[in-house]
């Protein structure tokens, strides 16, 4: 992923998203995308699906959960503006940026309970 594709992502989400997080996708580690999980029915890498390290699958995953009228939180909001997913777990839960906070704090999404949680500082 280029600088070009994380202004482009920002741009689009309306979103700053942190350096740290940009340094990383900007130089994603080759291990984790050649890093394959037998799930049985398929092989698949944390740049995947847990941390995505690609440019297009943010996009993707993120114009996904911003879909007009779909039901995200507790009280059957949208979902936040401010975050921003980075990954999932394909079960319908999400790690996300809180693009708000200056170290972009990672949250997980639970689809279950519809609420965020801080899973880490950054």
């Amino acid at each position: 992923m280029t600088k070009e594709d994380i202004a482009n992502l920002e741009q689009a989400f309306g979103v700053r998203l942190p350096p740290d997080y940009v340094a990383f996708v900007t130089r994603y580690p080759h291990r984790l995308r050649s890093l394959k999980t037998d799930l049985g029915w398929k092989q698949e890498s944390p740049a995947d699906r847990e941390l995505l390290g690609d440019a297009e699958k943010l996009r993707r995953i993120n114009e996904l959960v911003r879909i007009p009228g779909t039901p995200w939180t507790v009280g059957d909001g949208p979902w936040p503006e401010h975050y921003f997913v980075i990954g999932d777990d394909e079960t319908g839960n999400y790690w996300c940026i809180d693009s708000r906070s200056a170290s972009g704090h990672i949250l997980f999404y639970d689809h279950d309970s519809g609420t965020f949680r801080k899973q880490c500082d950054n």
